[in-house]
C-alpha cells in the first residue's frame, strides 16, 4: 500500500461550504492511527487529515510515531491556530512533515462567504508561521463561488514564497450542494495554471497539470481519464474518523449515496 489517507477526526473549527467530511465528531487514537500505520507498513507518506486536525490533542505524538517508524507525514490543516506542541517539534521530527494549508480566498470576505468564519488574516499569518519551521504548501478547492480568485490566490503564494496547489471541489458530502465549474471553465483553468506555472515553476501544482487520473473528478466534470488511479492497482487507501477502511475519501461516499 504506498498510498495510505488517514482523516483522524470528525471536527472542525470552520464550515467550508463544500466539505466532504461527516463532521460527526468521531476521533481515532494515537494507538488507533498507529496501528493502522504499521498495517499499511509499505506506505511511505502518511497522510493525516480530517476535520481539522490540529484539534486532535495526540496529533503531535501521533507525528512522532509515524516519523519513528521512518516514514514522512502530510497533514492538511486549515491553519486558524496552531498548537504549541506542533511549533516545538523537534527538527529532526519537522524535516519529515509538510504542512498542507487551506486557503479558498484570496480576501477577507470571501474567505467568511466560504467558511463561514472570519479567520482569514489569521490564517495567512499562521502559514508563515509554519513555512518557517516546515516544508508548507498553500491548497484551494476551486468552484463557481471562488473561481475569479484563482490568480489572486496564487499571487498570496508567490507573496509567501509558499508553493500553491489549486484542485476541485469534489460533489461529495456538502460539496453536492455548491455549484461546481463548468467543462469549459475548468479548461479555462487549465489554461491559466498552465501560464502561471511557466511563469513560477516551483510555486504552482495542480492535478489539471499532469495526468488525470481520479475517476471521481473526471465523471464529476466530464473529462478524459487519462491516466491509472492508485485505487485502481491496490495502491491507495483511505480510512475515515469512524475507522472504516475505504478506498478512497471520494468514491466509497460517492458509490454508497
Amino acid at each position: 500500500m504506498d498510498n495510505l489517507t488517514i482523516d483522524i477526526n470528525g471536527k472542525c473549527n470552520i464550515g467550508c461550504k463544500f466539505c466532504y467530511q461527516n463532521l460527526d465528531g468521531s476521533l481515532l487514537s494515537k494507538k488507533e492511527v498507529l496501528k493502522i500505520v504499521d498495517q499499511n507498513a509499505s506506505s511511505e507518506i502518511i497522510e493525516i487529515g480530517g476535520g481539522e486536525p490540529f484539534l486532535h490533542k495526540e496529533l503531535s505524538d501521533i507525528v512522532e510515531g509515524i516519523v519513528a517508524r521512518g516514514k514522512r507525514v502530510h497533514i492538511s490543516t486549515n491553519a486558524t491556530f496552531i498548537p504549541q506542541n506542533i511549533l516545538e517539534m523537534e527538527e529532526d521530527v519537522r524535516r519529515n512533515v509538510i504542512m498542507q494549508v487551506s486557503l479558498h480566498a484570496s480576501d477577507r470576505e470571501r474567505y467568511i462567504a466560504i467558511t463561514g468564519k472570519d479567520f482569514f488574516d489569521k490564517v495567512i499569518e499562521n502559514a508563515k508561521r509554519l513555512r518557517d519551521l516546515y516544508t508548507t504548501v498553500l491548497s484551494a478547492a476551486i468552484y463557481k463561488e471562488n473561481f475569479d480568485q484563482v490568480e489572486t490566490i496564487l499571487q498570496i503564494g508567490y507573496k509567501l514564497g509558499i508553493p500553491t496547489r489549486i484542485n476541485l471541489v469534489m460533489p461529495v458530502g456538502n460539496g453536492r450542494n455548491v455549484e461546481l465549474l463548468s467543462p469549459q471553465e475548468v479548461n479555462l483553468l487549465t489554461g491559466i495554471l498552465l501560464v502561471e506555472k511557466i511563469a513560477h515553476p516551483s510555486l504552482v501544482e495542480s492535478p489539471l497539470l499532469h495526468q488525470l487520473n481520479c475517476p471521481a473528478l473526471c465523471k464529476a466534470y466530464g473529462l478524459k481519464k487519462t491516466g491509472t488511479c492508485p485505487l485502481e492497482v491496490g495502491l491507495k487507501e483511505y480510512v475515515s474518523p469512524r475507522g472504516e477502511q475505504l478506498g478512497c475519501e471520494f468514491l466509497p461516499a460517492e458509490a454508497t449515496n
